[in-house]
C-alpha cells in the first residue's frame, strides 16, 4: 500500500462548514437577542432584532448555535464574548459592531454589511466570508484558522498582531490593510488585492501571484525606509 500524500504546509486547509439542521427543524427565536442569552437551532429574521429606535443593541455574552440568521441589523451593538458556533447569517448589517474576544467557530458570513467591525482578541475558527463588505474591519491579535475570504471587501482592514493559519483570498480587496506584528502560515493570498498594505514583511511565509509582487514589493521598499529616486 502506498504511503498517504502528507499536506504541504504552505497549503491552506480550507473551513469546514456549518452544521445546521435542515430548514423545517429550526423555529424562531422565543426569546430576545440580550445579553448572555442563547438561541440554539433558530431561524431568525429582521423582525427579531432589537428595535433600532432604542439605541444600539447590548448581546455580550450571547450564545447562537446551529441558527440562521437573515436580515438581522444589528449596526454598532456591543457584543463582547459573544458566541457563534454552526451558524449562518445572510444579508446582516453588523457595520460597527463591537464584539472584542468573540468566538466563532464554524461560521459563515454571507451578503453581510461588516464595515467597522470589531474583533479584536477573537478567536475565528473555519469561518468564511463571501460578498461582503468589511472595509476597516478589526482583527487586532485575533487568532483566524481556516478562514475564507471571497469575493469580499476589506480595506483598511486591521490585522495587528494577530495569528492567522490556513487562510483563502478569492476576489478580495485587502488594500491599505495593515498587518504590522502579525503572523500568517498557510496562507494563500493569491485572489486579493494587496496595494498599500502596510507591514508586508508579516507576509513572509505567505503565496502571492506574479501580478501581486510589484505590490508588494513597493510596500516593503516603504517600510524599509528605502528611497527611490
Amino acid at each position: 500500500m502506498s504511503t498517504p500524500l502528507r499536506r504541504r504546509s504552505s497549503s491552506p486547509r480550507p473551513p469546514a462548514a456549518p452544521r445546521i439542521p435542515r430548514r423545517e427543524q429550526l423555529e424562531p427565536p422565543r426569546t430576545e437577542l440580550e445579553t448572555d442569552g442563547l438561541w440554539d437551532g433558530v431561524a431568525a429574521a429582521a423582525e427579531h432584532a432589537p428595535d433600532p429606535d432604542e439605541g444600539p443593541a447590548q448581546i455580550g455574552g450571547m450564545e447562537i448555535r446551529e441558527s440562521v440568521l437573515e436580515d438581522l441589523r444589528l449596526s454598532g451593538a456591543r457584543a463582547d464574548g459573544i458566541r457563534l458556533t454552526d451558524v449562518v447569517l445572510s444579508g446582516c448589517d453588523l457595520s460597527g459592531l463591537v464584539a472584542d474576544g468573540a468566538s466563532l467557530n464554524r461560521v459563515r458570513f454571507v451578503g453581510c454589511r461588516l464595515t467597522g467591525i470589531v474583533l479584536s482578541d477573537a478567536r475565528l475558527t473555519d469561518v468564511t466570508f463571501e460578498d461582503c463588505h468589511a472595509d476597516m474591519a478589526n482583527f487586532r491579535m485575533a487568532r483566524l484558522q481556516r478562514v475564507r475570504l471571497a469575493s469580499t471587501r476589506c480595506r483598511q482592514a486591521d490585522l495587528l498582531e494577530a495569528r492567522v493559519a490556513d487562510l483563502t483570498t478569492e476576489s478580495t480587496d485587502l488594500r491599505g490593510a495593515a498587518f504590522e506584528q502579525a503572523s500568517f502560515s498557510a496562507a494563500d493570498l493569491r485572489g486579493a488585492d494587496l496595494e498599500d498594505i502596510r507591514g508586508a514583511s508579516a507576509l513572509r511565509s505567505a503565496l502571492i501571484s506574479p501580478e501581486q509582487v510589484l505590490g508588494v514589493g513597493l510596500a516593503l521598499i516603504g517600510e524599509m525606509g528605502i528611497r527611490v529616486e
